[in-house]
């Protein structure tokens, strides 16, 4: 079912995740090794799945949990020896998909990651449009609607934007943004996506709708949010819902 799945495993130990790779590959999953954090953070291309331990050399995979979360949308589990009840909650309310205790047997290793993949592919196949409030992202159609109209955008215009609408409210690096929409490393110099950020800003701004907007945050990279200004009850709608 899985027989295309490529997944993340970050484990400092050598042995252990030479065993799970070994055992995966055999059940036909592909899978990238990195052995920290930093690691983890510099690999490139796309994942199902990301299998991360807790106890790194050179970080915290809770700490590290948002980061992943910030360049990857894949579950993300976590496998560690830290097997308290309070470890798992500390885990599964970080935002973990799943929380696996060590030893593991590989067989429930693997049904595990299966589970989760079946879960990610069902949301996935019913996400087919994403919305804040009036501005919606037809993936059926490869189109962005803001009420109701289309909005006439490149498909480069396109894609920043439905990667900012999975982000509102955060500030996104162009680390991040060279990642997912150039597919390579930014390289301190490369003004490629800032240039069509600029674009699509203001694509946006000639729209003049209130609280559309892509901020540029110094030193850090790109915040994007839609908050526009509810309309607010008159005297008369008031009184009547306090009548009710």
């Amino acid at each position: 079912m899985h027989q295309h799945s490529k997944i993340l495993l970050i484990e400092d130990d050598a042995g252990l995740a030479r065993g799970i790779m070994e055992y995966l590959q055999i059940q036909q999953i592909d899978i990238v090794h990195a052995a920290t954090a930093q690691g983890a953070l510099a690999v490139h291309g796309d994942f199902d799945l990301i299998l991360c331990d807790i106890m790194l050399p050179d970080s915290n995979g809770l700490h590290l949990l948002a980061a992943l979360q910030q360049r990857w949308t894949c579950p993300v589990l976590f496998l560690t020896a830290l097997s308290s009840a309070d470890d798992q909650i500390c885990g599964l309310e970080a935002g973990a998909a799943d929380y696996l205790c060590k030893p593991i047997d590989p067989s429930l290793l693997l049904a595990k990651i299966r589970s989760s993949l079946r879960a990610s592919q069902r949301r996935q196949q019913n996400r087919r449009t994403l919305a804040l409030h009036d501005l919606v992202i037809d993936f059926s159609l490869n189109r962005a609607l803001l009420a109701g109209r289309p909005l006439q955008l490149t498909s480069l215009e396109f894609d920043i934007l439905c990667f900012f609408m999975t982000r509102p409210g955060q500030i996104v690096s162009r680390e991040v943004l060279f990642q997912h929409l150039v597919g390579r490393a930014y390289d301190g110099l490369d003004r490629a996506i800032d240039v069509r950020i600029s674009r699509l800003r203001k694509h946006l701004e000639q729209l003049a709708v209130t609280g559309l907007a892509i901020v540029t945050v110094r030193g850090q990279g790109y915040l994007f949010n839609y908050l526009p200004e509810l309309p607010r009850p008159d005297d008369a709608s008031i009184a009547r819902e306090l009548q009710r």
